[in-house]
């Protein structure tokens, strides 16, 4: 099992990280292995509702994330339920002096000849995690103005 898990304080209030962040279709903005998420206009963000990514992760695939778990202003957890390798995503957020505590928690069980990639496919993951915790620090502290809740 690869587990890596990344965290941030981002200098917003919980609620602007917890909307921002809970919008998949922010999702490219920040996690830059997603290239595209669509979701159904009729699938709210309630435990159950999915969209589907398109990734860049050791070529380019659609994987189909559901909402397993949703806690207003303090949690989601999203489950991939297509693709080779189905990340299990928790996104933590907690609420700081100065903002908002973000924690980004992933696990992966690599299955068939991708467990002989394990630590390599861990390092991978470990350090890319980092970095998307990183891009959505630098996205939400953005000058007035270039930041947004709302999906663009």
């Amino acid at each position: 099992m690869i587990r890596a898990e990344a965290s941030q304080t981002i200098e917003r209030p919980i609620e602007d990280v917890f909307s921002f962040v809970t919008d998949p279709t922010n999702e490219p903005r920040w996690h830059t292995d997603v290239l595209e998420v669509h979701v159904d206009p009729n699938d709210g963000p309630a435990p159950g509702a999915s969209s589907r990514w398109v990734v860049n992760f050791m070529g380019q695939k659609d994987m189909r994330m559901r909402i397993d778990e949703l806690e207003l202003g303090r949690k989601e957890v999203l489950q991939a339920t297509s693709g080779p390798m189905l990340p299990r995503i928790t996104y933590l957020f907690e609420p700081e002096k100065s903002g908002t505590r973000f924690t980004r928690k992933v696990e992966i069980q690599p299955a068939g000849l991708l467990r002989l990639m394990e630590p390599m496919i861990r390092t991978m993951v470990t350090r890319r995690n980092a970095t998307f915790v990183g891009n959505l620090k630098r996205v939400l502290e953005s000058p007035a103005g270039s930041f947004s809740t709302a999906s663009q």
